[in-house]
């Protein structure tokens, strides 16, 4: 009987090994496949979109984990705040609140082979990555008045053209929000900048070639 026992535990443990087992590792961080399938559904879910299962889908849930765990060391080697589960459950019950209703959320969640910690834990993730950014990047980004107003006349005519039957918003009115955009443009500029130099400096070995 323990010689059975023994036994099962060994295919069970080769079955486990097999269905999550490493893809691509940075150091003593790795992503297993079954965090790539993850990544595929909880995307698809958010965007309402059919799940793709193919080489195209992988790589770019590959490239998306990849970015979050150089973010999760870099927010740990310099102690940046983490998001609260108070923020994550905040964000959690806005996604939610978009399904109209307890069942159809719920609903949702089946077809796309999720639970509720499964979500939370990636848009835990996603907070990660904007409080990355808004500590990191933005704080150094300046945006002047001129440059304000070159943006506003710039985009003027187009508004013209597109909305001939209503007046633009004033300069003033607009000011702040072309002030945020500009500010937000330029921190993800300087993030993906970031990216691509800590990945030349991570060493990620990809197991599984195709995700590369």
């Amino acid at each position: 009987m323990r010689r059975a026992w023994l036994l099962f535990l060994f295919v069970s443990g080769l079955h486990a090994e097999l269905l999550d087992r490493v893809a691509i590792y940075s150091g003593r961080q790795v992503i297993t496949e079954l965090q790539l399938d993850e990544e595929i559904r909880v995307t698809a879910f958010l965007n309402r979109e059919p799940v793709r299962e193919n080489s195209e889908t992988r790589r770019a849930a590959a490239h998306r984990l990849i970015d979050q765990m150089l973010i999760e060391r870099e927010m740990q080697l310099n102690r940046y705040p983490l998001p609260t589960d108070a923020e994550v459950e905040k964000y959690f019950q806005q996604v939610k609140g978009q399904f109209g209703s307890e069942s159809s959320f719920e609903r949702a969640l089946a077809a796309y082979a999720l639970s509720d910690a499964v979500l939370r834990a990636h848009l835990a993730l996603q907070l990660t990555m904007l409080r990355f950014i808004d500590f990191r990047f933005r704080p150094e980004v300046f945006v002047s008045n001129e440059e304000i107003e070159k943006f506003y006349e710039a985009n003027l005519q187009n508004w013209l053209r597109q909305r001939s039957e209503a007046p633009p918003p004033s300069l003033s009115a607009s000011r702040e929000a072309i002030r945020d955009a500009m500010i937000q443009q330029r921190a993800d500029e300087a993030l993906n900048a970031w990216l691509d130099q800590s990945r030349k400096q991570a060493k990620i070995v990809y197991l599984d070639r195709t995700l590369e």
